[in-house]
């Protein structure tokens, strides 16, 4: 069974192509978010949002059945509705700014 679902975030810790018509390819140390997983041969498949693989007939994939293996990947985070909720949180308080400070002009 994959560990991995939709909206994980994970690192890339591997970026070696196994076939040599693999041109794009995820960058070892960075970051993605999984679009969606599917079970493929004896492993699974992980899809990026971030990244388009490359079809095996050529060209980028369209129908969406290309990926990676899950295994060129490490989970990262899960986002859970507490840290979203706490997140939005202060992105509402950035965007309103601190309350002003009353100034007693007496």
């Amino acid at each position: 069974m994959c560990e991995f679902q939709a909206t994980d975030i994970v690192e890339c810790i591997d970026d070696t192509p196994v076939h040599k018509q693999s041109r794009t390819m995820p960058q070892c140390g960075r970051l993605y978010r999984v679009h969606s997983v599917r079970h493929s041969g004896d492993g699974y498949s992980i899809r990026l949002r971030e990244l388009t693989p490359e079809c095996y007939r050529g060209g980028p994939c369209c129908c969406g059945n290309c990926g990676w293996d899950s295994g060129r990947f490490r989970l990262v985070d899960r986002p859970t509705g507490g840290r979203l909720a706490l997140f939005h949180s202060m992105l509402r308080q950035s965007v309103s700014g601190p309350a002003p400070e009353k100034v007693d002009h007496s």
